[in-house]
């Protein structure tokens, strides 16, 4: 099993709930950044894994595309000859406030590798930062 791999599904379905437009899951108004706005701490956390929103509140649409997220994950793992069984959890984290919205993804695959990884904007990308150099580099993915 690779990591990456479980990474992309779980980045697949954050990013694809972050377009506002879900053809995954089949809803095409959604605004989760408008939501975790309206959250307290401008955070919502949604468990891609068991199709649960874990932090803030969401919009009644939201919430209905979230039931549909562990269906279609094993859908897109099954694409990538993986498994649930492989995965112990995916979390994103969208966060939002007057200036900037992303979401940071949380992944926990069964051997108990966790990694974190910033994107931002739609679609969603990693965050860029200067290096010591003043160059533009993607950030690193956050090892635990």
């Amino acid at each position: 099993m690779k990591h990456g791999q479980l990474r992309s599904v779980a980045h697949n379905l954050a990013d694809s709930l972050a377009s506002g437009v879900s053809l995954i899951t089949g809803f095409c108004d959604l605004h989760v950044y408008e939501d975790a706005m309206r959250s307290e701490g401008g955070v919502l956390t949604i468990d891609l894994l068991n199709g649960q929103v874990i932090t803030g509140t969401p919009s009644p649409d939201l919430a209905a595309a979230v039931l549909r997220i562990p269906e279609e994950f094993d859908r897109l793992s099954r694409g990538k000859c993986l498994s649930r069984g492989e995965c112990r959890s995916a979390l994103a984290h969208f966060h939002a406030n007057q200036v900037m919205h992303g979401f940071t993804l949380v992944v926990e695959d069964s051997s108990g590798r966790v990694t974190e990884t910033d994107f931002q904007g739609v679609p969603a990308r990693r965050v860029s930062e200067l290096d010591h150099l003043g160059r533009v580099r993607r950030s690193a993915i956050r090892h635990r």
